[in-house]
């Protein structure tokens, strides 16, 4: 009997347990955030003092400009009336300032007036907006008239010289105003500015139109002052010379001198001095008229020629050639 061995198997090992996985990470927390940053601060306001020194200051440059041009246009209208040219005198800045002066007391007075005037109705429209908008309504076309008095400049224009830069003036400013504006209890109209920078530059350009027009008239007036009065009360002039100067005619007088050792042989008289610039005199018979007269220029400080200015009043003016030998 065969004896069945049987073979015992080996046991079965146990299995290796698998390693427990670790839990995932916590993920961190979300970042929160950067906070906004802090808004920039507001940059200060300038001192109401500045504020005041450029407007001043503004206003001055503006006012210096209108007296030097005024001064320019009305010396020129002046001079032109009387034949000559302003060039010839060669005036400063200082000169053209000057002459401009004693004319715009008036004009200044004036535009001081309506400025208040504008300021006091400026004032009333806002505490009274609904009684002053069908006003601001008609104000809104204040520049139609300026177009209708343009073409009347060519029917009158001596009488018209003046007005139309006037009305153009007033127009666009009292237009681009109401137009501004807001409505009773309204927004402000958007686009302001674009409204008034058009109508500053057209009212700028009008100032100096009329400037030159009422400085036209102011000269011409000047001129006609000048022709009338040369002879009775501009300063008489005398002038010795060692030579011959040619001046004869208008009124003037020549005359030898016959003193022994006078280093002078003529004498001029009937002259008024008619401008001084610099070392340069500019003299006038005393008949003398735009339409026929004639501007005698001599240096002051030539070592040949001396100049005398007469004081005497009337009686003086009415002999002055008496002794001398009066030329046609």
């Amino acid at each position: 009997m065969r004896t069945a061995l049987t073979r015992r198997r080996p046991p079965t090992p146990d299995p290796v347990p698998e390693p427990t996985p670790d839990p995932p990470p916590t993920p961190p927390p979300p970042t929160p955030p950067p906070p906004p940053p802090d808004p920039a601060p507001a940059p200060p306001e300038p001192p109401k003092w500045l504020e005041l020194i450029g407007t001043v200051g503004s206003f001055l440059s503006l006012f210096t400009a209108v007296l030097f041009y005024f001064g320019w246009a009305s010396t020129d209208a002046e001079t032109r009336a009387l034949g000559l040219r302003d060039t010839l005198f060669r005036f400063s800045t200082a000169d053209y300032l000057l002459r401009s002066v004693d004319a715009l007391y008036l004009p200044v007075l004036g535009v001081a007036a309506a400025a208040l005037a504008a300021t006091a109705l400026h004032q009333r429209a806002e505490r009274d907006a609904a009684r002053a908008a069908p006003v601001l309504r008609w104000l809104r076309h204040a520049w139609v008239p300026a177009l209708l008095v343009v073409p009347l400049y060519s029917v009158a224009p001596g009488v018209l010289t003046l007005v139309i830069p006037l009305v153009v003036l007033l127009g666009v400013l009292l237009a681009a105003y109401a137009r501004t504006r807001p409505e009773p209890d309204g927004p402000p109209p958007p686009h302001r500015r674009r409204i008034w920078v058009p109508a500053l530059l057209v009212a700028l350009v009008a100032l100096f139109w009329a400037v030159y027009a009422y400085a036209g008239i102011v000269g011409r007036g000047r001129a006609a002052l000048t022709t009338a009065t040369v002879a009775s009360e501009f300063p008489a002039v005398v002038v010795f010379s060692e030579r011959d100067l040619l001046i004869r005619g208008g009124g003037s007088c020549v005359s030898a001198v016959d003193e022994k050792g006078s280093p002078y042989r003529f004498r001029y008289a009937g002259l008024r001095l008619f401008h001084v610039s610099g070392d340069r005199l500019f003299l006038v018979p005393r008949h003398w008229a735009p339409s026929d007269g004639t501007l005698y220029v001599l240096r002051e400080d030539e070592a040949e020629v001396r100049v005398e200015y007469v004081s005497g009043g009337v009686e003086y003016r009415e002999r002055e050639c008496d002794e001398a030998l009066t030329t046609p």
